[in-house]
């Protein structure tokens, strides 16, 4: 498209897309679909003088072209244009702790500047200052937050991509979790793309298989490949060999096609199609007008598309009709077929509590009837574009929630559809055409067809590769349990943070210096962070039969809570150890029956933190965690005996009466953090 200069002459094939705004020079059954651009569902008819539109495919016929414009000064291009300015948006979980470290640095820095002061005050050595300073960082910061993170949402992408479901932004992950307004396009989401004859009526003065096989001759004869007539011929499933003269083919001007069928069964006979309604006028029997009006009347008015096949006496083809003397033949009913399983997709999101939304281009008949096809609820909430142009900026905030279905929509409204929309709760729009980009950039999270226009593709964070939005609740179940999994991990540090900083805190008013090395961190997120971390990502490759919808409650007060609380308790706990170790015996390492307790505090925590955020921990993870404690005890007891480890660590195997100590305090602990997990339980974490 890149190439074309105005005036260039450009051919026009079956299939080919449009490359640029241009006027047409001759035709030949020339139909193009505007899906892509307008939204509308339809094919038209074009002819010789009439423009078509950069961007619209050619569904039959062919024809000559004169470019009117570049592709950068066509309507599709300066549709998309907008799209440039938007950026691609990080996931909530994202935001919240990139929040969580920004602060998080915030109290560092207050924390840092007090343990330098200190330091002056009491006159402690440069390199204990430096240390205490390295092991309060490690501490407070979240550091490996953002990395269990990202490694849990790529997880989620490369399991999605297996279920057809393709993530072009690692935060989708979790995004199509989130989703509570769920904003679709009717064509080519709901439903295909291509047509499908719902039911064949016969009139009284044929039999169906006289009809069908006059039809048969049209359709095999004429040439026609439009959509309509080849959902027709599909719906036949026949070839009738009659001899056919003289054809016409189909236009939009005329309204009809016709071919004259020489036969010995049906003598000489001519067979039009068209719409209805050109037909009307010349029917020579009332009753059959009366009952042709009738039936199109409530096929219209369920969104139907209704194709007429009429004859006359005769080897004349009638390019006009006035005088004609017509008799109806058969009636084809069509509409477009749902996807296969958009029915079970959603139920699937309703019963979630996702309020579905039609944004479509079409007429809100179509629309309404498609939307009630396939299961959404409260499809008597219909507005169109003509009706929304009325409103201003206030309207759209109070009054577009209140809508079910958007008819006759352009792709200017849709944007702001959607930005209405998010201010009721996470948003989500799904498309194929260049008419949803700017929706799908400016939801939540987009979704696009994998056939869709090139534009709308690669704007959205989803794609689904099958063009079914039938996918989509694999995706679902599983950011549900990325999300899930990302909370236990995410509290665990926020654990260690949280308890990092109380027991600074109490230590500073006791007169202490904080009693861990940089080392000593390290050790203790081995057994606190990592070991769990392993565990919680095997939990993330091995999801429960059932997991629970992600939770509407914003991440931080969903998860900071918990192990804000739990940390209490906790500082309380190795604060007394140290002391009292301190206290009791000189010669004993406080520092290390400190690290001992952090760690044991520390998996205590994981534990209930598994079951807070999770619900009722099954029987196979009630055995994981066993093993996984058994498997901690058994390195810590391997590793404290030896002597180059515990020297690197910068620790000292306790004797046996410390160990008992630190049991007794650490069952104590586990007494009020089970006190704590059930009133911090899954209805109040939830």
């Amino acid at each position: 498209p890149e190439e074309i200069q105005k005036e260039d002459s450009i051919k026009l094939a079956l299939g080919d897309q449009i490359p640029c705004d241009g006027l047409l020079v001759s035709v030949s059954g020339l139909e193009v679909n505007e899906a892509l651009i307008t939204g509308e569902s339809r094919s038209f008819s074009k002819t010789e003088g009439e423009m078509v539109l950069a961007g619209s495919i050619v569904t039959s016929g062919g024809g000559l072209m004169r470019a009117r414009t570049t592709y950068e000064e066509s309507r599709i291009a300066q549709m998309t244009a907008g799209i440039q300015n938007y950026s691609a948006n990080p996931s909530p979980i994202q935001r919240s702790i990139k929040t969580v470290v920004r602060y998080a640095g915030y109290v560092l820095a207050v924390v840092i500047a007090f343990v330098i002061v200190r330091g002056l005050v009491v006159g402690e050595l440069p390199t204990l200052v430096v240390k205490n300073i390295g092991a309060l960082t490690s501490m407070l910061v979240p550091q490996g937050l953002v990395l269990a993170t990202a490694l849990l949402f790529a997880y989620g992408a490369l399991h999605s991509f297996k279920r057809h479901v393709l993530l072009q932004e690692i935060g989708a992950t979790e995004k199509l979790g989130r989703i509570k307004n769920l904003c679709m396009d009717k064509t080519g989401t709901l439903t295909e793309n291509t047509l499908a004859v719902e039911s064949m009526q016969v009139s009284g003065g044929v039999s169906r298989e006289d009809a069908e096989k006059l039809v048969a001759v049209y359709v095999g004869k004429l040439g026609d490949s439009s959509e309509t007539i080849l959902a027709i011929e599909k719906f036949l499933n026949r070839k009738y060999n009659g001899e056919a003269g003289e054809t016409l083919p189909f236009s939009s001007w005329r309204r009809y096609g016709g071919v004259v069928v020489k036969d010995g069964h049906f003598g000489s006979v001519t067979v039009l199609a068209g719409a209805p309604e050109a037909f009307f006028p010349y029917l020579a029997d009332n009753s059959e007008k009366q009952w042709l009006e009738e039936l199109v009347e409530t096929r219209a008015a369920a969104g139907k598309r209704v194709v007429c096949f009429v004859q006359l006496k005769g080897t004349v083809l009638p390019r006009e009709l006035p005088g004609a003397e017509l008799s109806v033949l058969a009636v084809f009913v069509l509409h477009n077929n749902l996807r296969e399983g958009t029915r079970e997709a959603i139920s699937f999101f309703q019963a979630r509590g996702v309020r579905i939304r039609i944004i479509s281009g079409d007429n809100p008949g179509t629309a309404r009837v498609v939307a009630f096809s396939a299961g959404v609820n409260d499809t008597e909430a219909i507005i169109t574009g003509a009706e929304m142009e009325k409103w201003n900026e206030d309207d759209f905030r109070q009054k577009t929630r209140q809508y079910t279905i958007f008819a006759r929509i352009q792709p200017e409204q849709k944007e702001k559809i959607v930005e209405a929309l998010k201010k009721g709760g996470f948003t989500a729009m799904v498309g194929d055409g260049a008419n949803d980009a700017l929706a799908i950039k400016k939801a939540d999270l987009g979704i696009a067809m994998f056939d869709g226009a090139p534009a709308t593709r690669r704007l959205a964070a989803v794609v689904l590769t099958t063009n079914s939005f039938s996918e989509l609740p694999s995706g679902v179940k599983l950011a549900d349990n990325i999300i899930e999994n990302t909370e236990i991990f995410a509290s665990i540090f926020f654990n260690q943070t949280f308890l990092g900083f109380f027991l600074f805190v109490i230590l500073s008013i006791l007169g202490y210096a904080y009693p861990f090395a940089p080392l000593n961190i390290t050790l203790i997120n081995y057994f606190t962070i990592g070991m769990p971390g392993l565990l919680i990502l095997y939990w993330a490759i091995h999801p429960r039969e059932k997991v629970n919808p992600a939770s509407a409650k914003p991440f931080l007060k969903r998860v900071i809570s918990f192990p804000l609380i739990s940390s209490i308790p906790q500082a309380l706990g190795i604060a007394a150890v140290f002391v009292w170790e301190l206290s009791r015996s000189e010669g004993s390492a406080p520092n290390s029956l400190a690290v001992l307790t952090f760690m044991a505090f520390g998996f205590i925590f994981f534990l209930f933190a598994a079951g807070a955020y999770s619900g009722v921990v099954v029987r196979k993870r009630r055995e994981q965690l066993f093993w996984l404690a058994v498997f901690e005890f058994f390195l810590l007891f391997v590793g404290f005996r030896i002597a180059f480890l515990t020297e690197f660590f910068g620790v000292v195997p306790p004797p046996l009466t410390s160990v008992i100590q630190i049991l007794l305090v650490a069952s104590a602990y586990a007494c009020v953090q089970y006190l704590l997990t059930r009133f911090y339980g899954r209805k109040r974490v939830g």
